[in-house]
C-alpha cells in the first residue's frame, strides 16, 4: 500500500517480494493478516448483513476473514454504507488491496463511497468525525440508531434505521435465493411530472453510477423515479432498496434476467405522470440528458437522444425501414442533418427515450431497441418524432434493429440533405461527401476536405483528463475556422468502418500506436511518448511532425523520412488574459499518473502549500493538498491567471527529446507564470514567462522565495502572453498542416 511519507525503495522491495515464487504467499498472508486487522479495528461490520448475502450466520471474525481472503474480489460487502466500487481510482492500490481497508487507512475527506448516500458532504457537515476510528462510515454506524442513515431525501421525514435494516436484509435474502420484489415502495401521492424509468441488467456495466443517476433525479420537485433491476448481484440490489427505502419518490422493482423489461412493469400501475422517460440497460446517460429528453416530450412529441456505441462512434440518430441512421459515423456528422440539433428521422432508435403518457404503451416492445416501435406508435397518432443530436447517451453494445414497416422509409433523404451521396460500389456505407472550394479570409481558395483527428484516448468521462482530447478538440474547432469538416475519434475508434469517408487523418500520437489510414491522405503529428515511436512504422504517413525540433531533425537523419517540427500550442479564444489578480496559490492541474513526480511529491513533503487538482493523488500527498478531483476547462484560464505560479513537469522521455508539454503554453498564454523541469527549447519559446530547474533542490528553493524575483516584469511577462496567443495559437498549426495538406494533395 502506498502511503505518504513513505520511500519508494521500500514499495519496490515489498512488491518483488510480493511476486517471488516461495516467498510471495508469506508476503501475501501477512498482506491479508494487516488488512483484517485494520477493518477488525474500524468495528463496523455489520454481521446481519454479510449473513444475508452468505446465506448463513457468520461472527465478525469470520466474515472479516473471508472478505479479506477472496470476498472482497467477489462482491462480498461488509456494511450496506460502504460500496466497494464506489471508490473507484480515488484511493491508490484500491483495486489490488480491499476498498474498505484502502480506505479505513485513508483520509476520508472528499471520498465518495456509496451512491446511496454523501459520506464526504456528511463529513462537511460534521468535519470533527473525519478523525474517528472508521471515518463516515465508522461515525454514521456507530450513530444509525441515533441519527439514521444519513440521506437526504426529497422531502418527508428521515426514515428509522431500524426500518431501513430490515428491508435491506429481506431484500438480500430474497434475491439470493432467486426471488424478485416488487415491493419495496415508498411512495406518496400522485406524480403529475415526470416519471424516469432505469433499466439495470444483470451485467450492468456501471451499477454505482445508475443508482448515483436515480437518486439525483430523485431530488426534482413533482418527479419520481422507477428503479427496473433485472437480476444481477445480491449486494447491488440492497444498494437499490436502501435508496428506495429512504426516499419517497423512488420505488425498485427487481425482475429475473430473462424477462423483459417491456413484461415486467405494468406502467398504468402506480404511474400518473404527464411524461415517461426511459433509459434503457447498459447505457451511460446523464441527468441532464434525461431532463432534456422530458422537457421536449413535455411539449407532445416522442423524442430520444443520439444514440452512440462503445467506441464514440454513432450507433444510431434515428432509424428507418433501411437501418440505423449513421450507424458507424463520428459523432460530429450528426450535426449535418436537416434541423439538427433537433432532427425528424422516420423513427428513433435504442432504449432511451421520452414521451407522453398517453403514448407510453410497451406491450408489444422488445426492451433491447423499442425507441423504433414507440415511434411508429406515435407516427400512427399524428405525433412528432425527433432525435435531439445535441445530447447523447452510449452503450456498451448494439442490440440487432427489430424489423421495421417498409413504410418507415426517409433515410436516403435525411443523407442527402445532410450533404452525402450515395454511390454504387465501395465499402459501407457506400456514401461519400460532396466536395467544395471555400474562400478563407485572406482570399485563398481552398478544398473543404473531411479531416479525422485521432487520439490515443478513451472514450467517456475517462478520456475528458487526457489532454489529448482537448487538443484535438482545439485543433478541430481551428480547422473548421479554415472551411474544413473535422471529426474526433477516441482510440476504439481508429479502426471504425467509416474511415473510407476521410480525405485526411491526423494521427495525433501519444502513448498508444495509431496506424495510417488505408484512404486518403495519412499525417503523424508526434506529440508526446517519443520512446515509444518505432521509426520503421513511419511508413504510410504522407506527412510527418514531431513536438520538438531536436527530436524532429534527429529521427529525419536516422529514419531518412522528412519529420517537420510542429510545436504545441494553445487555444488563444480561451487561454487569454481577463483582468485577474495574481493570488499565492502554488497551483497543480492534472493525474498523479500512478507514478512519484517529485515536482509535486517534493513540494508537498517539504511543507510548501501546493493546490492539487486531480483524480488520484491519495496515497501520493495528504488529503488537505488535495484541491478537488479535477476543474472544469471553463475554469482553467482563470485559475491559470491567478495562480502565483502553475507547477509543470514532463514525462522523462519528453524531457530528454525536447517535447514541450502543452501546458505552459496555456498557463502562459492566459497570463500565468510556470515553473517546469528544464527541457531544451523551452526558454527560448517562453522568455522567461517559464521559470526552470533541474534538481528538486532547485524547485524547491524557487518556491521558497520570492516567486516575483523568479520571473520578469508584469510587462514583460504581458508581451511574452500575447506572442504565444499569435504565433502559438491552433490557429497557426491549422494554417501549416491546411497548406502541406492541400500542397501534397495537388
Amino acid at each position: 500500500m502506498r502511503t505518504f511519507g513513505g520511500t519508494r525503495q521500500w514499495e519496490a522491495f515489498i512488491e518483488r517480494l510480493r511476486r517471488h515464487r516461495l516467498l510471495g504467499r508469506v508476503a501475501r498472508q501477512v498482506d491479508r493478516t494487516w488488512w483484517a486487522w485494520v477493518i477488525l479495528r474500524a468495528r463496523v461490520v455489520d454481521t446481519a448483513y454479510v449473513s444475508a448475502q452468505l446465506g448463513r450466520r457468520v461472527g465478525v471474525v469470520g466474515a472479516v476473514v473471508r472478505y479479506v481472503a477472496r470476498g472482497y474480489g467477489r462482491g462480498l460487502r461488509l456494511n450496506p454504507l460502504f460500496v466497494d466500487t464506489s471508490v473507484g481510482d480515488h484511493l491508490p492500490d484500491a483495486h489490488r488491496v480491499p476498498a474498505l481497508y484502502a480506505y479505513l487507512i485513508a483520509d476520508p475527506r472528499r471520498l465518495t463511497i456509496s451512491p446511496v448516500w454523501d459520506a464526504a458532504g456528511y463529513l462537511e457537515r460534521h468535519p470533527a468525525r473525519a478523525a474517528e476510528r472508521g471515518g463516515a462510515v465508522g461515525a454514521a454506524w456507530r450513530r444509525r440508531n441515533i441519527e439514521s442513515l444519513p440521506i437526504d431525501p426529497p422531502a418527508g421525514p428521515p426514515v428509522p434505521w431500524s426500518h431501513l435494516h430490515s428491508r435491506v436484509l429481506d431484500a438480500t435474502s430474497r434475491a439470493r435465493r432467486g426471488q424478485t420484489d416488487a415491493e419495496s415502495w415508498n411512495r406518496s401521492g400522485r406524480y403529475v411530472g415526470v416519471e424516469y424509468f432505469l433499466i439495470l441488467d444483470a451485467d450492468e456495466w456501471d451499477f454505482d453510477e445508475s443508482i448515483a443517476l436515480a437518486a439525483e433525479l430523485a431530488g426534482e420537485p413533482d418527479s419520481g423515479v422507477t428503479i427496473v433491476q433485472r437480476g444481477g448481484r445480491v449486494e447491488d440490489w440492497a444498494q437499490t432498496v436502501l435508496l428506495a427505502e429512504a426516499t419517497y419518490n423512488i420505488r425498485a422493482i427487481r425482475t429475473s434476467g430473462s424477462t423483459p423489461a417491456s413484461e415486467s412493469i405494468d406502467l398504468a400501475d402506480g404511474c400518473h405522470a404527464e411524461v415517461v422517460v426511459w433509459r434503457g440497460p447498459n447505457v451511460d446517460a446523464t441527468a441532464d440528458t434525461l431532463r432534456g429528453l422530458a422537457a421536449t416530450a413535455s411539449r407532445g412529441a416522442v423524442v430520444g437522444p443520439l444514440w452512440l456505441d462503445g467506441d464514440g462512434t454513432i450507433a444510431a440518430a434515428g432509424a428507418a425501414s433501411e437501418g440505423r441512421l449513421l450507424a458507424g459515423h463520428p459523432r460530429e456528422d450528426a450535426d449535418e442533418l436537416p434541423g439538427a440539433p433537433d432532427t425528424a428521422p422516420p423513427a428513433i432508435a435504442g432504449a432511451t427515450f421520452a414521451a407522453p403518457r398517453t403514448l407510453a404503451t410497451f406491450s408489444r416492445v422488445d426492451s433491447a431497441d423499442h425507441a423504433a416501435w414507440a415511434s411508429l406508435d406515435a407516427r400512427l397518432r399524428g405525433i412528432p418524432v425527433s432525435v435531439r443530436t445535441d445530447v447523447s447517451v452510449r452503450t456498451r453494445s448494439v442490440a440487432p434493429l427489430p424489423d421495421l414497416p417498409a413504410g418507415l422509409d426517409g433515410a436516403k433523404d435525411l443523407i442527402s440533405a445532410a450533404g452525402w451521396t450515395a454511390v454504387a460500389d465501395g465499402p459501407m456505407p457506400r456514401l461519400r461527401r460532396r466536395l467544395e472550394n471555400v474562400t478563407l479570409e485572406d482570399g485563398m481558395v481552398v478544398p473543404s476536405l473531411r479531416w479525422a483527428l485521432r487520439t490515443a484516448a478513451p472514450v467517456g468521462p475517462r478520456g475528458e483528463w487526457w489532454g489529448d482530447v482537448h487538443f484535438a478538440r482545439a485543433l478541430a474547432d481551428a480547422l473548421r475556422k479554415l472551411g474544413q469538416n473535422v471529426v474526433v475519434d477516441a482510440y476504439p475508434a481508429r479502426n471504425r468502418s467509416t474511415r473510407h469517408l476521410d480525405d485526411v487523418t491526423v494521427a495525433l500520437r501519444g502513448p498508444e500506436p495509431i496506424d495510417p489510414s488505408p484512404y486518403g491522405l495519412s499525417v503523424l503529428w508526434i506529440i508526446s511518448h517519443p520512446d515509444d515511436i518505432d521509426l520503421r512504422a513511419l511508413s504510410g504517413f504522407g506527412l510527418i511532425y514531431a513536438a520538438s525540433t531536436p527530436w524532429a531533425a534527429r529521427a529525419t537523419a536516422e529514419s531518412g523520412r522528412l519529420i517537420s517540427p510542429l510545436l504545441q500550442c494553445t487555444d488563444p479564444s480561451r487561454f487569454r488574459p481577463s483582468g485577474r489578480a495574481r493570488t499565492s496559490d502554488i497551483v497543480f492541474v492534472g493525474t498523479a499518473r500512478g507514478i512519484h513526480r517529485p515536482s509535486i511529491v517534493e513540494p508537498v513533503r517539504a511543507g510548501i502549500p501546493v493546490r492539487v487538482y486531480g483524480p488520484d493523488w491519495r496515497g501520493w500527498i495528504p488529503a488537505s493538498s488535495i484541491a478537488g478531483t479535477g476543474v472544469p476547462n471553463a475554469d482553467l484560464p482563470g485559475l491559470y491567471e491567478s495562480a502565483s505560479v502553475v507547477l509543470n513537469d514532463h514525462w522523462p522521455s519528453m524531457q530528454r527529446h525536447g517535447f514541450i508539454a502543452n501546458r505552459p503554453y496555456d498557463v502562459v498564454a492566459a497570463g500565468g507564470r510556470v515553473i517546469s523541469d528544464e527541457v531544451t527549447g523551452i526558454s527560448e519559446v517562453f522568455q522567461g514567462a517559464v521559470a526552470t530547474y533541474r534538481t528538486t533542490d532547485e524547485l524547491l528553493d524557487l518556491l521558497r522565495g520570492d516567486l516575483d524575483d523568479a520571473f520578469p516584469t508584469p510587462e514583460h511577462l504581458a508581451d511574452v502572453s500575447r506572442t504565444i496567443r499569435e504565433r502559438d495559437s491552433f490557429l497557426a498549426r491549422a494554417r501549416t498542416l491546411l497548406h502541406d495538406v492541400t500542397a501534397t494533395l495537388g
